[in-house]
């Protein structure tokens, strides 16, 4: 077993190198290499734990397909999702790549890797009085809830994802201009409008709630603080959004990312050009803002049936 332990840590030493490569040489952001790392974590373990492989060399083409049989099938018990499945087969064909390329390995994966079909799923959005009444909800006596309103007013106004959110500085918020510049994936840098009610719950956050929260401990300039003055954390930030969105709404699984859905179906319902909901979203690929675009028939639809005779 402890022969195992060693081979398994030397393998996955492999693993961090390619990550590595990828953070430093690619701009791959810390999210997605900590997605990949699980990934190829559990391939490491599989490779030595129940193919007691011990040398990348020793890999072969039935080797991953097992694999990848295995990962399209369980998930300790649980089915993975297609888009699981996917990721999970494109961290593997890449770090295969790597491999390769730089001479680790002689096998060549190139022809072995194929994604399974996608569903494409249409993501869950709220309508402008289902967040006009989260945000009304909220508690402004309590602790914190200036930087928890502006932080969900933030997602929803302006579109971010959360790493976005949560790299913000001070500097990032140009007031006089009503702009915010955001960092998005790959290290792409795009302006983003800052709304009216967007910039005053910004405001009352930063004038009233930061201060507070930055004499605990060097903020770094980040804009929003966790309780200890920290940068906010991420798994912070869901519960944030969650929980006030449970208050109203409790059977609806609210994320953030929902308030970021919810932006584009709304741009799109008011007639602004997919291209610039694209701009304005930081999509690489068009194809990936067009999904909300079945938002916006589903919509339609619905408009259809209450107020169509024939609806």
């Amino acid at each position: 077993m402890k022969n195992n332990e060693k081979i398994f840590n030397s393998l996955l030493n492999e693993v961090k190198k390619y990550l590595a490569h990828l953070q430093f040489e690619r701009n791959m952001s810390i999210n997605t290499t900590d997605s990949y790392y699980l990934d190829l974590k559990y391939y490491i373990e599989y490779l030595v734990f129940d193919k007691n492989i011990n040398s990348l060399e020793k890999i072969n083409d039935a080797v991953i397909k097992s694999y990848i049989k295995t990962i399209a099938n369980f998930d300790y018990g649980n089915k993975y999702s297609s888009s699981s499945i996917n990721r999970k087969i494109s961290s593997l064909k890449s770090f295969h790549k790597y491999l390769y390329i730089n001479n680790k390995s002689k096998l060549n994966t190139s022809n072995l890797f194929q994604s399974v079909k996608q569903k494409r799923q249409i993501p869950l959005t709220l309508n402008f009085e289902e967040i006009d009444k989260i945000l009304s909800k909220i508690n402004l006596k309590k602790a914190n809830s200036l930087r928890d309103k502006s932080i969900i007013s933030l997602l929803y106004s302006s579109g971010l994802r959360v790493s976005e959110l949560l790299s913000l500085s001070l500097t990032n918020i140009n007031l006089d201009e009503d702009i915010i510049r955001v960092i998005g994936k790959g290290k792409k840098e795009r302006m983003v409008p800052l709304g009216k009610k967007s910039k005053q719950d910004l405001l009352n956050y930063i004038e009233n709630e930061r201060p507070i929260l930055a004499r605990k401990k060097n903020s770094k300039g980040y804009l929003f603080l966790s309780n200890r003055g920290n940068a906010l954390s991420r798994k912070t930030t869901w519960n944030i959004v969650s929980k006030h969105s449970k208050l109203c709404f409790p059977n609806k699984n609210i994320s953030p990312h929902t308030y970021r859905h919810s932006f584009a179906s709304h741009l799109l319902e008011g007639g602004a050009d997919l291209r610039v909901v694209q701009e304005l979203l930081g999509h690489s690929s068009i194809s990936t803002t067009q999904i909300y675009t079945h938002v916006d028939k589903t919509y339609l639809k619905e408009i259809h049936k209450q107020f169509h005779p024939r609806g």
